[in-house]
């Protein structure tokens, strides 16, 4: 079983995976690219939307610390939320959604921003 993959509490399963993202998104997008997040969401298709309007904003602003591997790991995280919200056949959409969350962590960590730990 991955580390990575919330299977108990209160992000269990997908739903909490994509609620990780959106709350991790949440602590430093709208401050630094302008990009709302709402205060939850509804589904795969929800979080590929917000994590590509992150990517997309993250191309067209002057980042602090290393811009250029923030950008490509919000560029990683956006393909792989839509991969993960077209659900097609050979897709594990856990896997997907786990390594979005670590994108995200690791754009914001190349920011100079402080990630927690959570074990």
């Amino acid at each position: 079983m991955s580390a990575g993959i919330a299977l108990e509490g209160p992000h269990a399963g997908l739903g909490g995976l994509c609620e990780d993202i959106r709350g991790a998104l949440a602590e430093w997008a709208p401050g630094m690219l302008g990009v709302h997040v709402r205060l939850s969401v509804s589904g795969l298709a929800e979080v590929a939307r917000l994590v590509g309007a992150v990517a997309d904003a993250a191309e067209v602003t002057v980042l602090p610390g290393d811009g250029a591997t923030a950008r490509a790991e919000l560029q990683t995280a956006a393909a792989g939320s839509s991969t993960a919200a077209a659900g097609r056949a050979a897709t594990d959409v856990r896997t997907e959604l786990a390594a979005v969350r670590v994108g995200c962590r690791r754009a914001a960590v190349a920011l100079g921003l402080r990630v927690p730990v959570v074990f």
